[in-house]
């Protein structure tokens, strides 16, 4: 795809297309629209970390960063949190999302060493 059409189906310039290309553009903003344009995972594309491809099925009434169905939350691709907007998130810098990453996995695992409740 040309950085031109990349460019019309996210709705960033050309020349943002150029500077995420080129890595002198390291801020979150618009990746979120640069991934689901190219129908590939946010995290992926941001830092190479997880897998490439959504997994979701393309629908056009439904955001790759929002979960159709809690059940699905293990999910890879999606975004889990309803109160939590994606850009919110990866407007902090990186220390601040691996403060966020390390409490919430802290958290995960003391949920499960938990008796279960009645």
């Amino acid at each position: 795809m040309s950085q031109s059409a990349l460019a019309r189906a996210c709705g960033l310039s050309q020349g943002a297309i150029a500077n995420y290309e080129n890595k002198t553009r390291q801020t979150a903003k618009g990746i979120f629209r640069l991934a689901e344009a190219l129908r590939v995972n946010p995290a992926w594309l941001a830092q190479g970390i997880g897998p490439m491809e959504t997994g979701q099925a393309e629908d056009a009434t439904h955001s790759t960063y929002q979960l159709a169905d809690p059940a699905q939350a293990g999910r890879q691709g999606l975004w889990p949190f309803t109160t939590i907007s994606p850009d919110v998130y990866w407007a902090l810098s990186h220390e601040d999302r691996s403060i966020v990453e390390a409490t919430l996995a802290s958290m995960i695992r003391s949920f499960q060493e938990k008796p279960a409740r009645s």
